[in-house]
């Protein structure tokens, strides 16, 4: 009787302890105006609790402290109280003035699998953290959000295997405001810790620098032990993309000299302004990662009470958060009979798709906004034609004309973005 007693009191004790108590958060208007030190919201964990964040906005202009604290500094009692929180689709705003600031926006110390999707991130000055004492993340990802001029973007402290995928980062501040990185990667050594972070992933993201501030910033050589860092897109208007590899700054040739991103690009992704970070084009420098991270951030998504749009990967994976959806290339996405131009705003190059068998262009002329003629191209009887825009051709709006004796001309407006 004794024995069984103990037996229910042991299996009563781990319900208690693993029991998750939902908790969802959504649509809220946050603002805290707190100059000095600040918790921000802060997510309650003395109990384990199934926490579901999304689609709030965030303002905060603390000196020092948090805007979103859902996790713990330290290692106690607290932790892995937040496993698997889902955090996603919120825009996080920072206006503080304090230049000194290391105010934390979105904190997830000491839990696992947490996932971190499709925020917008402006102006903090340290953005996403996933810290513990080195604790193994199997499950979790911070996955297409945009962070805009942080002093660090992402940080990973002492815990292992974080996946960073397809986020798009872009920062405008100097060296001299910030020696940090887009991403960082280092040993936890608070309160006496030595936690490496080993096994981070960095796949199929945009770095833009203004100023040469470092990109990817591994500290010690004791987290590059299974880094791995590919298929993203590195740009700088000050040069060459700035790496810390271990302790050492190094340019992008002599990062790849040590492994990585061997199949990553130095490219322009062209954004079609550092507010929205839509490319101008599709940017298909990515590789696959899976089903399970296959839907990002939409060209046209935007963030308020409702989750933001998304599209889903298709063809050859895009680079960055923002996906362009399927492009339009055959008649089973295109109805008969129809004609179009596609992509537009175009750069370099354009599609002329029909699938009326019975509009057969001959010939394509392209007009500026004066009427002159800049273009002229004989068409094949293709259903589909590619068409190379001349390398010295203006942005602006332009006149497509499809033309062929006996036809009724079709006629587009098209903008160029060069």
């Amino acid at each position: 009787m004794r024995n069984t007693l103990i037996l229910i009191l042991l299996s009563f004790s781990t319900v208690t302890l693993f029991s998750q108590v939902p908790l969802i958060i959504e649509g809220q208007v946050i603002v805290d105006t707190e100059t000095g030190v600040s918790n921000g919201y802060n997510i309650p964990r003395n109990q384990v609790t199934a926490l579901t964040f999304r689609n709030n906005k965030m303002t905060s202009v603390n000196s020092s402290g948090y805007i979103l604290q859902a996790g713990d500094e330290k290692p106690g009692l607290n932790s892995n109280h937040l496993d698997g929180a889902v955090i996603t689709g919120n825009m996080l705003i920072w206006n503080g003035t304090d230049k000194d600031s290391w105010t934390h926006a979105l904190f997830t110390g000491y839990n696992l699998g947490v996932i971190i999707k499709y925020n917008y991130l402006l102006n903090t000055p340290n953005g996403i953290q996933r810290k513990s004492d080195g604790m193994t993340d199997e499950t979790g990802v911070v996955a297409y959000n945009i962070i805009k001029n942080p002093k660090v973007g992402i940080v990973v402290k002492g815990m292992n295997g974080v996946r960073i995928y397809n986020n798009t980062l872009y920062t405008d501040k100097t060296t001299e405001q910030t020696g940090r990185g887009l991403i960082d990667v280092h040993t936890n050594i608070d309160a006496g810790l030595n936690a490496p972070s080993a096994g981070t992933q960095i796949f199929n993201n945009i770095f833009y620098t203004k100023h040469n501030t470092l990109c990817i910033n591994v500290m010690d050589k004791e987290s590059l032990e299974g880094f791995r860092s590919d298929y993203n897109i590195f740009y700088s208007e000050s040069g060459s993309p700035g790496f810390n590899a271990g302790g050492v700054v190094v340019t992008f040739a002599e990062w790849q000299a040590l492994g990585y991103d061997l199949n990553s690009v130095v490219i322009n992704p062209r954004f079609n302004d550092f507010t929205d970070f839509v490319p101008t084009e599709r940017l298909d420098y990515g590789t696959d990662l899976g089903d399970n991270f296959a839907e990002g951030l939409a060209i046209n998504a935007e963030w308020g009470a409702v989750s933001p749009k998304t599209a889903m990967q298709n063809g050859k994976w895009q680079a960055g958060a923002r996906i362009y959806e399927a492009e339009v290339n055959d008649t089973t996405v295109l109805p008969p009979g129809e004609t179009k131009i596609y992509p537009n705003p175009a750069f370099g190059f354009f599609y002329v798709l029909t699938t009326d068998e019975n509009r057969a262009y001959s010939s394509l002329r392209l007009f500026d906004a004066h009427g002159r003629l800049v273009h002229n191209v004989p068409l094949g009887f293709n259903r589909k034609n590619t068409i190379n825009l001349p390398g010295n051709i203006s942005s602006g709006v332009y006149t497509v004309l499809l033309e062929a004796n006996g036809l009724t001309a079709f006629q587009s407006k098209l903008i160029v973005l060069n």
